[in-house]
């Protein structure tokens, strides 16, 4: 097995960082679902949960947020492979660099303007129509989210260049490149 980036103390720390908030993803996604069940069963028995639409938007898209680092982590994003694998280690590695650089300098933008975007929220003063939520908390939340995602896509970039110069090939996804 190669050492790569990756396996050091630092890697193993932004994936197990990855592996939690995509836990916690998981467990939105589950809340959403028993929200969504109770509402359904309620509504069938007695009355619908109120306000569960409105949780269940938040859940679910913090939930998208929180698995945007472990499908980075694992190299999960979508990618067209269709020579490059003929050309050789030296040009997948170079792509594989490419796309991570692509993707972290994407997921700056996303940050930066979810920033502006909770900021607003914040002032604005919006609520949730019926649970009176302040829509800001959401935004947040998942502004927290986007910056370990941020994180971690750094972290992607700097051990696919610490690789390259140790001579190590950069670490690809299951079935990529092959």
């Amino acid at each position: 097995m190669q050492k790569t980036a990756s396996s050091g103390a630092a890697g193993r720390m932004m994936y197990r960082l990855a592996e939690w908030v995509a836990i916690f993803g998981g467990l939105c996604l589950v809340a959403a679902s028993v929200l969504t069940g109770v509402s359904i069963i309620g509504s069938l028995t007695y009355k619908p949960l109120p306000g569960e639409i409105e949780l269940v938007e938040i859940l679910c898209g913090l939930a998208v947020f929180a698995f945007l680092p472990y499908c980075q982590i694992k190299k999960g994003h979508v990618g067209v492979d269709l020579f490059i694998g003929m050309l050789g280690h030296k040009a997948i590695n170079w792509t594989q660099l490419v796309g991570d650089i692509l993707i972290a300098l994407l997921f700056a933008l996303l940050t930066w303007r979810h920033w502006i975007g909770t900021v607003d929220k914040f002032r604005n003063g919006e609520f949730t129509p019926i649970l009176f939520i302040p829509i800001w908390w959401g935004f947040a939340a998942a502004l927290i989210l986007l910056v370990i995602n941020l994180v971690v896509s750094a972290w992607t970039v700097y051990a696919d260049i610490r690789d390259m110069k140790h001579g190590v090939d950069v670490e690809v996804p299951l079935g990529g490149h092959g």
